[in-house]
């Protein structure tokens, strides 16, 4: 049965959807038909004005149809909640400055509706000598809040979008395929993901473009990382580093130092993990980046897990979870490492009680997850041998 009201922000995603395509209302009721589902032209202009909410089947052919997921129909249903956090007016430039500053403290729900707005205003704009390249960042900017938001799919068509785009520079061009390696890797496709940071690698010292440069190497260490090549971790980190310091991008040094610090630590180097982690912190607080703090917190943590200071784990996670779930946005990938350690060793106590406390909160927070890292893998494949017995 429908619902009397639907979405005015999934309507506009279906139509911009369709018209993407080049599709009439008409054709969709035809590809619906030819799928074995019934959507006809009236009911589906209906949905795009958000008069009322499509039923989970006919979202399932309408994915199909467009060849997306159906989590992404449910992603833009989320995002609807920043809809009030626009700006009502403003150029599109110094929008995009806003936004990156509210992405840099860890707002990113209200650095998405700044590049929301941001775009908006590109599109209604009459044609002019780069404005193609301009909307090409815009949605770039975008796709690096739907990434921090965790909505991947949606974030991988913006790149996807660029990609096929015209009118594109060749440096946004390559900051946008490495957003799409960073996406991969979100998802766990480590071998796509070092694929393409490697293609932008090369583009990036061909352009010398020292910028794009750094992030690449950052993350080529990262995929490295995540494939446990510790040695080969630490010495792009340091790369990574060094050339974000030279060009003075604070923020990403400071996440590249709390990913060494880690590194260092896996790679039993304690004491010198330790010393980073806490600088990074202090750097991190100082700055107010929010998500760098939390981070650093659950880095720490990590590392005391590592050592058996199980009660320095707890207090680390608390501090963790304290900053990670406030604000207008709850980081949802460190919420799940801070609960995920905290059941490991509730696990190793014996205790019960907050065992089950844990457990509770990880399968409450595993369905915001697209992303995936060794801890989300562990966790899926202990519910599994669950169901198995």
């Amino acid at each position: 049965m429908e619902a009397i009201k639907g979405s005015i922000k999934l309507g506009s995603y279906l139509k911009r959807l369709r018209t993407g395509y080049g599709y009439s209302l008409r054709k969709v009721e035809e590809k619906a038909r030819q799928r074995g589902g019934d959507i006809d032209n009236s009911q589906l202009s209906r949905y795009e004005k958000g008069v009322c909410y499509p039923s989970f089947d006919k979202l399932r052919i309408l994915a199909t149809i467009f060849n997306v997921s159906i989590q992404s129909f449910s992603d833009v249903v989320d995002l609807e909640s920043f809809e009030a956090l626009k700006p009502l007016s403003g150029e599109p430039e110094a929008l995009l400055l806003q936004g990156n500053e509210e992405y840099r403290l860890g707002s990113y729900g209200q650095a998405y509706a700044i590049y929301e707005r941001a775009i908006e205003l590109l599109d209604a704009m009459e044609a002019y000598d780069g404005i193609e390249d301009a909307r090409a960042r815009a949605r770039l900017c975008k796709s690096f809040a739907l990434v921090r938001l965790g909505k991947l799919s949606l974030a991988e068509q913006e790149l996807r979008q660029i990609l096929k785009g015209t009118g594109v520079t060749q440096g946004t061009r390559t900051r946008a395929l490495l957003q799409l390696s960073n996406v991969h890797a979100e998802l766990g496709d480590m071998f796509l993901a070092r694929i393409e940071a490697e293609r932008c690698l090369d583009s990036a010292r061909a352009e010398k473009d020292r910028m794009s440069e750094a992030y690449c190497v950052h993350a080529l260490a990262r995929i490295a990382s995540e494939e446990r090549r510790v040695d080969e971790g630490i010495e792009l980190y340091r790369q990574a580093l060094h050339l974000y310091e030279e060009l003075g991008n604070r923020l990403e040094a400071l996440n590249v130092r709390a990913h060494l610090g880690c590194e260092y630590l896996t790679r039993g180097t304690v004491r010198e993990g330790m010393r980073i982690l806490t600088e990074t912190l202090e750097e991190a607080k100082k700055a107010g980046y929010r998500r760098s703090v939390a981070y650093t917190y659950s880095m720490l943590a990590i590392g005391h897990f590592n050592r058996g200071d199980y009660l320095r784990v707890k207090k680390y996670t608390r501090e963790s979870d304290a900053v990670a779930g406030s604000g207008d946005v709850r980081y949802i990938d460190i919420l799940f490492l801070n609960a995920y350690y905290l059941w490991k060793i509730s696990r190793a106590e014996g205790n019960l009680a907050q065992e089950r406390i844990a457990f509770g909160r990880l399968k409450y927070l595993r369905p915001s997850l697209e992303r995936t890292f060794p801890e989300v893998t562990d966790f899926d494949s202990y519910i599994e041998r669950g169901k198995v017995q």
